[in-house]
C-alpha cells in the first residue's frame, strides 16, 4: 500500500503527481497530503500560494494531475470576502442556514459587527471573517493562506483554539500556509517545506523540530544550535559522529568561575536567549540559543554549556 509519512494513502486528502505550474511557480511536485493538519512554509516565493491554488483548483497545473477532490473551504490571503455581504451574511451563505451563526460572530469577536461589509470592516476584521465563514461550510479539508495574518497575537490565539475545536468535532483537515515557524510548531502535525517551487522536506513536525536532516531545515521551525563533530568537540568537549541540532530548551548556560568558553554579549528573547560565546583557547566566537539562565549573564562572564539529561546521552554517546 501507497504510504505518506508512514501513513496509508487512504488516510491522505491529496496526491500531486508531478505537478508544474509555469513560469517555474511550480516544479514536478511529487507529494501525498495526509489527513491531519499540514503547515506549508517556506520562503517568499518559494511557491507556497502556488501550491494551495492548484489544490483549490483556482489554478490548474500546466503539467500533472492532482488525485483527491475533497470538499474545500478556501481562504486565500486577500480573504476573498463578498463586497456586498455583511458579516452576518456571509455566515448565514456558508452554512446555508442561521444555525450556529451567533456563536461563530461571538468566537472571532465579530458580534458587534455582525450588520458591517468588508470595506466597512478594518483589516483584522476582515481576517477574522474570513477564517469564520470557512468555519461555517461542511467542507473535509480547510485550505488557509497565511490566516489571521495581522491578527494582535494575544487574540489570535483564542480564534486558533476555535479553528482546533472545529476540527476536532468534524474531522476536517487542514492545510495552511505560515511563515511563522510558532504557529507551525503548535498547530500542525505535518510540516511541508517548499523551495524555488519544489518540495524541499515533508514529514511530521516533531520530527523536523528534533532531527532536521541540515541546518537550513532546522531554521523553518525556528532558532536552534547546529553543531558538526568539530564544533561539538570545541563546545562541548563531546564526541559525535554526525552532525545534529541542539534547540534552545536543550541547553543551558551556566555561570562559572573561570573555564574555556567567555560571554561576549547576550540578549533576552523571551522563551529563549542568544549568547556569543568566545572560545578563549583557540578565539573562535559563536551564536547559542539557550534556555534563559537564572541571573542575566553579561560580557566577559565565564560559562559552561550543559544539555538536559534527556539529550545528554543521546549527545555525549554520539548515536
Amino acid at each position: 500500500m501507497d504510504t505518506v509519512n508512514g501513513a496509508p494513502f487512504a488516510e491522505a486528502v491529496w496526491q500531486l503527481d508531478a505537478v508544474a505550474l509555469e513560469p517555474a511557480r511550480l516544479r514536478d511536485v511529487l507529494l501525498t497530503i495526509p489527513r491531519g493538519v499540514t503547515a506549508v512554509m517556506g520562503s517568499s516565493g518559494a511557491g507556497k500560494t502556488s501550491l494551495l491554488n492548484v489544490l483549490v483548483g483556482f489554478e490548474k497545473p500546466d503539467r500533472g494531475r492532482i488525485i483527491g477532490a475533497p470538499r474545500v473551504a478556501w481562504v486565500p490571503q486577500n480573504g476573498g470576502l463578498w463586497p456586498h455581504c455583511t458579516a452576518r451574511e456571509h455566515l448565514e451563505i456558508a452554512r446555508g442556514s442561521t444555525t450556529g451563526v451567533d456563536e461563530l460572530l461571538a468566537a472571532f469577536d465579530l458580534a458587534g459587527r455582525d450588520a458591517a461589509r468588508p470595506a466597512e470592516m478594518s483589516e483584522q476584521e476582515r481576517a477574522r471573517l474570513a477564517v469564520a465563514r470557512a468555519l461555517a461550510t461542511p467542507a473535509e479539508v480547510l485550505v488557509l493562506d497565511e490566516p489571521l495574518t495581522g491578527v494582535d497575537p494575544a487574540p489570535s490565539g483564542r480564534y486558533w483554539d476555535v479553528i482546533r475545536q472545529h476540527l476536532a468535532r468534524t474531522g476536517a483537515a487542514l492545510v495552511f500556509s505560515t511563515r511563522l515557524p510558532e504557529l507551525a510548531i503548535s498547530e500542525a502535525e505535518h510540516a511541508l517545506c517548499l523551495r524555488a517551487g519544489r518540495v524541499w522536506h515533508a514529514g511530521p513536525v516533531a520530527a523536523l523540530y528534533a532531527e532536521p536532516p541540515d541546518e537550513e531545515l532546522m531554521a523553518c521551525l525556528g532558532p536552534g544550535n547546529w553543531l558538526t563533530p568539530a564544533e561539538a568537540r570545541r563546545w562541548f568537549r563531546a564526541q559525535i559522529t554526525q552532525p545534529r541540532c541542539l534547540r534552545p530548551e536543550q541547553i543551558a548556560l551556566t555561570p562559572v568561575p573561570e573555564g574555556p568558553l567567555c560571554v561576549e554579549s547576550a540578549r533576552f528573547s523571551g522563551a529563549c536567549a542568544e549568547a556569543v560565546l568566545r572560545h578563549v583557547p583557540s578565539n573562535a566566537t559563536r551564536t547559542f540559543f539557550h534556555r534563559p539562565p537564572r541571573a542575566e549573564l553579561q560580557p566577559g562572564d565565564f560559562v559552561q554549556l550543559t544539555t538536559l539529561l534527556s539529550v545528554l546521552l543521546l549527545f555525549f554517546l554520539g548515536a
